[in-house]
């Protein structure tokens, strides 16, 4: 009898070993962890440090001047007697062209100094081996105190229940044709050199460090004011109906401010992905930025699309639209025609992802991925939304099909029906990812325009 309480005991303890290997393989995040702290030291056939290299290479002295004057050393040893880091090393004639000289680099506070490198400098050891023709994200030692991305990681610990982690600005390489790649950019021929205590890729190009939300790229830009304002307009006249609904029932007219507070989940605002969010007491902040990728249409496209006009996109949503408030349910319900195809624009479609009747949307996976990334093999197959509490049929797949010929990548909804659509420009990097630009409207299947 013992036994085979023993028996059962194993049997459920090998259970549950599957499904938290189960859990663990389904749920991807957007910030998977770098290597960083006290590590197993990696041991190359190199012999000399990374210092010793990038101290001997004649091409690289203004990076070396830098690192030189800067406290990086004593930041890496704070890591641990064993840690190994790679360092991304822009030639004198780049840093030259980005206007760093010996001179200017003479003249910059060490904070400043510490800031340029650490932004060069990735903790752990990242081989050539590593990299292939789809990115590798690896995460640089240059934070950013102002922005907070979900917890993953376990970056900093309040006591009171984690809820996000730091922002570290990103590097995204990848290797095709012997060139580097970087966030999707040529950064020149690969040269790569192993350490004994890590690895150095010399770059013909600097990186260039995003600074701008994708809501202050679009806007400053030009091209997507169409787009813009669509969103922005769309929003303003759906809470307009409802407030203007709700009006009898509460005996008085919310304003716009009041409404967004009171219903912050039947209507995701256009704003709300593409700002920095608020910053309160740190021990209770939730994460305020998001990181995703995003394909916007010129103004150009609306109009190949019919559209003359943002009036008559308006005009549109409101005669094919339908919204109002339920006095059933108490809660603000439908949506404009348009929404549809804005959100494939913005937000992968997942206003059509299937939903878990019990716990509602997967978990949103990560959706970086730069023009080397746009690719059928690498993202044919591929889950936008899966993990979290949802079940795993209720993960949703990458509704796109990209396609590229003589250089040009086009892309489609999967099975539409529709016409591909070119991408004009791609990898404007932002503190919220990259946007690739789009000549056409991704249009769903059985969608109408006229």
């Amino acid at each position: 009898m013992k036994m085979q309480q023993i028996n059962t005991l194993y049997k459920l303890a090998f259970m549950g070993l599957l499904m938290t290997l189960l859990f663990a393989a389904c749920k991807k995040t957007e910030f998977m962890p770098a290597a960083e702290g006290e590590q197993v030291p990696y041991k190359p056939d190199a012999t000399e440090s990374v210092t010793e290299i990038l101290g001997k290479n004649p091409d690289a002295t203004i990076f070396y001047t830098a690192w030189k004057k800067s406290s990086m050393e004593e930041k890496i040893k704070e890591k641990g007697g064993n840690t190994t880091y790679t360092l991304l090393v822009p030639n004198n004639a780049a840093m030259i062209a980005s206007g760093l000289t010996e001179a200017k680099i003479a003249q910059m506070p060490r904070a400043d100094v510490d800031s340029l490198l650490l932004f060069y400098t990735v903790l752990g050891m990242i081989s050539r081996d590593e990299l292939r023709d789809n990115s590798l994200p690896v995460k640089s030692m240059l934070m950013n105190p102002g922005l907070r991305v979900p917890f993953y990681e376990g970056g900093v610990g309040s006591g009171l229940g984690q809820r996000y982690d730091p922002y570290y600005y990103k590097h995204y390489l990848a290797i095709r044709d012997e060139q580097l790649l970087i966030n999707g950019k040529k950064a020149g021929k690969m040269k790569y050199q192993p350490a004994r205590n890590g690895a150095l890729y010399f770059l013909e190009q600097t990186v260039t460090k995003p600074t701008k939300t994708v809501l202050e790229a679009l806007e400053q830009d030009g091209r997507f004011t169409m787009f813009l304002e669509l969103q922005r307009l769309s929003d303003d006249a759906f809470v307009e109906v409802m407030v203007t609904q709700m009006e009898p029932l509460f005996g008085y007219k919310m304003s716009p401010e009041e409404y967004w507070q009171n219903f912050p989940d039947a209507r995701e605002p256009y704003t709300k992905k593409w700002m920095i969010g608020p910053t309160p007491n740190p021990d209770y902040a939730d994460p305020n930025i998001t990181i995703s990728t995003w394909f916007a249409p010129t103004d150009a496209a609306f109009k190949r699309a019919g559209f003359k006009s943002v009036a008559e996109m308006l005009q549109f949503n409101e005669t094919r639209g339908h919204v109002y408030f339920d006095e059933t349910t108490f809660q603000p319900s439908g949506g404009y025609p348009l929404d549809s195809i804005v959100n494939y624009h913005r937000d992968w479609g997942r206003f059509f992802a299937i939903k878990d009747p019990a716990y509602g949307l997967a978990y949103p996976n990560s959706t970086v991925f730069f023009s080397n990334d746009l690719t059928a093999d690498f993202l044919q197959d591929y889950y936008v939304n899966i993990g979290g509490n949802a079940q795993v049929q209720y993960a949703y797949k990458n509704p796109f099909a990209f396609t590229a010929s003589n250089g040009k990548l086009s892309m489609t909804i999967k099975e539409s029906g529709q016409a591909t659509v070119q991408i004009i420009d791609t990898d404007i990097n932002t503190l919220n990812g990259p946007i690739h630009v789009v000549d056409n409207l991704l249009l769903p299947k059985g969608f109408k325009l006229k």
